[in-house]
């Protein structure tokens, strides 16, 4: 998705109620899916992706047009979540897979037999497994590079690190999540 443009954005600044929407419109599904993903709590993504855009909207003016948009906005994102965890003093709870709806994971009615969607569930199952279990910092990298589909540099900029100390870790995490899924692995 491309970012909006500087005129979109200049305009939602001055208070353009059809240019805001616009915005919303085009990035808040990403961002509740990027929150839920973070916490495992469709409540507090729905509330966290609403104070998100009531911090982007007070602070627009303030956006410096030299990084991406779309980068800018998750990073305020991920920082209201992590001060709203902070503030509540509680651990993220895993994420109920069990309630995501079949076709948010690609099964479709005339897909997979039975017998390859039973395996796509459990390869599906195992991911998840793994996932939980590596460290948040791993984990939150992971899920902005595939759920939220940023690139590394655009992670780097969420996340305030040098693209150098991103990539690393992003090689060390599916590193990690390689060996676990390998470990979990019946033998045949």
């Amino acid at each position: 998705m491309s970012d909006p443009s500087q005129q979109t954005l200049a305009a939602a600044a001055a208070g353009d109620a059809q240019a805001w929407r616009q915005i919303v419109g085009a990035y808040s599904g990403r961002v509740y899916g990027l929150l839920y993903r973070q916490c495992g709590n469709g409540d507090l993504a729905e509330e966290m992706t609403q104070a998100t855009f009531a911090k982007v909207v007070s602070k627009l003016a303030d956006y410096d047009e030299q990084g991406r948009f779309e980068a800018w906005l998750f990073r305020v994102a991920v920082n209201r979540l992590r001060d709203e965890l902070r503030r509540r003093k509680r651990h993220a709870v895993p994420v109920d897979f069990d309630a995501t709806p079949p076709e948010a994971l690609g099964q479709y009615a005339d897909g997979p037999s039975p017998q390859q969607s039973m395996e796509q569930d459990e390869r599906i199952e195992a991911l998840r497994q793994a996932m939980t279990q590596l460290p948040a910092a791993d984990r939150e990298l992971l899920e902005l590079r595939y759920t939220a589909e940023l690139s590394f540099a655009q992670i780097a900029e969420v996340l305030n690190q040098p693209l150098g100390t991103v990539l690393a870790r992003g090689h060390r995490a599916l590193k990690k999540l390689r060996a676990m899924l390998e470990d979990a692995e019946p033998p045949e």
